[in-house]
């Protein structure tokens, strides 16, 4: 008979996370503000963060000047920022309630088009563990991904003359949008039990592309 107490190791924390939501602008609006009117969050938890991708494809000169989901103001995460003034963003915040919400991107210029994409993301570090851009017509990075983390990844992009669908690899698409008649918006996430190091990401267009930005940003248990 042992003469020691035995203790059951305790479960590693694990980050889980879940695609939301994605959409447009459906007109040419020349704003520096666009709401987006109540969109899935995913499921309401303690621990819920969301990260939104901001993207804008061309147009003059822009970052992000704000980003709120919900009524929160979210954190910039990392920014890519590709030819002729296209964005990508990634952007957190904390949500812990609400499934629903409106998504508000403000840009420091007016921009004619915009398109968000929505995760929710469980149990993570605000803090990215690594991030990664790529501003090339064929996108393609490498980033490091903690064990037990949570990948994200979204990108703006145009075609010459019609807009390429994406073929991605390093995560899962989550989705694939117009966002003006040659422009559009793409992302993709995963979640890893086992760390990776210089994971590649890249997505392969149907189409060539005449210019492209992709962020991404991978996340620790907290």
């Amino acid at each position: 008979m042992s003469l020691f107490p035995i203790f059951a190791p305790a479960s590693a924390a694990v980050v889980t996370g879940s695609f939301a939501s994605s959409g447009v602008t459906s007109l040419e609006s020349n704003a520096t503000s666009f709401t987006f009117s109540g969109v899935d969050l995913g499921t309401a938890a303690s621990n819920r963060h969301i990260v939104i991708a901001a993207v804008t494809a061309a147009g003059s000169a822009s970052n992000g000047a704000s980003v709120t989901v919900g009524g929160a103001s979210a954190s910039l995460v990392i920014r890519a920022s590709g030819a002729d003034n296209t964005r990508a963003e990634l952007w957190i915040a904390s949500l812990p309630s609400g499934t629903t919400g409106d998504v508000v991107i403000v840009w420091s210029v007016a921009k004619d088009r915009c398109g968000y994409a929505a995760w929710a993301m469980y149990g993570a570090n605000a803090t990215a563990s690594d991030t990664a851009t790529d501003s090339d017509t064929t996108p393609s990075f490498t980033i490091d991904v903690p064990a037990n983390g949570y990948l994200i990844a979204g990108a703006g992009f145009n075609g010459p003359s019609s807009v390429p669908t994406a073929t991605w690899t390093g995560v899962t698409e989550d989705y694939d949008e117009t966002t003006k008649p040659n422009s559009g918006q793409t992302g993709g996430s995963v979640a890893l039990a086992t760390a990776a190091s210089g994971r590649t990401v890249s997505f392969s267009p149907s189409s060539g592309l005449s210019l492209c930005a992709m962020a991404a940003a991978s996340f620790t248990p907290a």
